[in-house]
């Protein structure tokens, strides 16, 4: 392993922390979730998330990972978001839709679909510029 590599190695390790984050999350979820009320919505809250750390464990091409990433955060965010208008409106706490998605922008389990998302993004470019770069001669 040379110095060059540590970085994508630190950003590959970190992505796959927050994966598994994520993925346990969704495995969690399903403890807690009626799923009588929405089903549908109520089964890709839980699969989406699931299916984080199994993406990154077994998507080989890294343009196509980063592309499942982004659209389990997106589905993610989507259905988290509308549960999260379900339960408030049924509380009568809501404000705005726009407040709804950003409060549920912060919570830990968006934050880690995000962090995989751009860190995956990260290896990616930092790669293309490895790639990019001409190989120095070992000294021997």
């Amino acid at each position: 392993m040379t110095l060059r590599e540590l970085p994508w190695l630190a950003l590959r390790t970190a992505a796959g922390v927050c994966s598994l984050f994520v993925s346990t999350h969704g495995l969690w979820s399903i403890y807690g979730l009626d799923f009588r009320l929405d089903t549908l919505i109520s089964v890709l809250y839980c699969v989406l998330p699931f299916l984080s750390f199994f993406v990154f464990l077994f998507v080989k091409t890294p343009r196509f990972e980063v592309s499942l990433h982004a659209f389990i955060a997106v589905g993610y965010l989507a259905t988290y978001a509308f549960l999260n208008w379900r339960t408030c409106t049924a509380f009568g706490y809501c404000t705005t839709v726009a407040a709804t998605i950003g409060t549920t922008l912060t919570t830990r389990p968006m934050l880690a679909a995000c962090a995989v998302v751009l860190l995956r993004t990260a290896t990616l470019l930092l790669d293309a510029r490895e790639s990019a770069r001409p190989a120095s001669p070992r000294a021997n």
